[in-house]
């Protein structure tokens, strides 16, 4: 079996039936596609760790730039793959011995709330001012903003759909409740989708980061913005006041405290003030 072969039936027989998030497959397709251009599309029986030790060496450098956290994932999703075919009595490497390298710490970026307010206000659009708003009010990801319905905010509340297929809620201030409306006010069209493209679609991942992209060079905000800055942003914010770190973890959806626990690195009051009350210059 090719490796293309084994990644698009791993795709059907598993992924598919297990009901995975659709950027996960896209991430195996694009594994694939990788592996044939440097590797060629080789047999899983003959795939040997000198072979990935030296696919992980040229992928640093083939084509685009990938950081180490990028490597480390499709790493770890040959292992995945190694793993299921092993399961399933495939002749191939043993997946236990394929190493993962370690993931480098990411420090998010974020905007302050003054940023924010430069970022809406640079633009006469309301949609836009209401999705920066929403974003950075509600700390969703972009691919949850483009699921939502009109009908889905209710009281300032919502529930998104998120990794892993778990649902929470989600919270929208005064400002972004003023900016939907009023958007939602100058609406000719029927649609039941929340945000809609100017050709009256479902508005997607890009557009969103198109309409982000544009507001940042309207605003001369010297910063790579996307709309992950302002989920970033709002849990800046959020720590910066004080709010509670498990609360957090719920707002954005996180299984572990580990991954919210980033941002007390970023905002930490209580260290900052043992830090003026014991230091002298």
């Amino acid at each position: 079996m090719k490796m293309s072969e084994s990644i698009k039936r791993y795709e059907d027989e598993y992924l598919k039936i297990k009901g995975v998030d659709k950027q996960q497959i896209i991430h195996y397709r694009a594994l694939g596609k990788l592996w044939c251009e440097i590797m060629g599309d080789t047999e899983l029986s003959s795939i040997t760790l000198a072979d990935i030790s030296l696919f992980k060496s040229r992928m640093a450098t083939y084509g685009q730039h990938r950081c180490n956290n990028t490597i480390h994932n499709y790493l770890c999703n040959i292992r995945m793959l190694f793993k299921y075919w092993k399961l399933r009595g495939e002749e191939c490497l043993d997946y236990t011995i394929i190493p993962a390298p370690r993931k480098d710490p990411v420090i998010p970026h974020f905007l302050t709330a003054k940023e924010v307010e430069q970022l809406i206000d640079s633009t006469n659009i309301i949609r836009t001012k209401f999705i920066i708003s929403l974003l950075y009010a509600s700390g969703i990801r972009v691919s949850e903003l483009c699921q939502l319905n009109r009908d889905t905010i209710r009281d300032g509340m919502f529930t998104v759909i998120g990794k892993g297929r778990k649902p929470r809620i989600c919270f929208l201030d005064a400002r972004s409740a003023f900016y939907m409306e009023k958007y939602l006010s100058e609406r000719k069209d029927r649609l039941e989708a929340l945000i809609i493209t100017k050709e009256g679609t479902r508005a997607s991942v890009s557009t969103i980061q198109m309409i982000i992209r544009n507001a940042c060079d309207k605003a001369g905000i010297n910063k790579k913005v996307s709309p992950h800055t302002l989920r970033h942003s709002f849990a800046t914010n959020y720590v910066a006041n004080g709010g509670n770190i498990r609360h957090l973890a719920d707002l954005l959806g996180h299984s572990s405290l580990n991954t919210t626990a980033h941002y007390t690195h970023i905002v930490n009051n209580d260290l900052y003030r043992e830090y003026m009350a014991h230091h002298t210059c």
